[in-house]
């Protein structure tokens, strides 16, 4: 199993996240966003999106590490060839790690 994130499996550019913007489909649950779009690629990569609207920056970054670790422990379950920008809700601050991860699970069920 592969637990790193390295920067193959991230959208890292502007380009990368407008395509995600206008281009994908968008699940919506209750901590948060999922916005996929199929990719040319042999594997998934993750994009993380979090205003300043959505709270001070220890928050906005607890959310990215929960969302990361999330991913890192669903990777081998997400259909490889997926690009997902994950956003977060107004409760997401609340979630945990469990809660998240629910919502990728469910997200996983909806694509396959």
């Amino acid at each position: 199993m592969i637990f790193r994130y390295p920067k193959t499996v991230r959208l890292r550019s502007r380009y990368q996240f407008q395509r995600m913007a206008h281009q994908s489909t968008r699940y919506v649950g209750d901590w948060i966003v999922i916005e996929a779009r199929p990719n040319k690629f042999a594997l998934s990569r993750l994009g993380i999106t979090v205003t300043k609207r959505y709270g001070k920056a220890t928050i906005r970054n607890r959310f990215k590490r929960v969302v990361r670790e999330a991913f890192r422990l669903c990777r081998q379950q997400i259909k490889s060839g997926f690009d997902l920008n994950i956003k977060p809700r107004n409760l997401a601050n609340t979630a945990k790690m469990q809660d998240v991860m629910g919502e990728f699970l469910r997200f996983l069920a909806k694509i396959r």
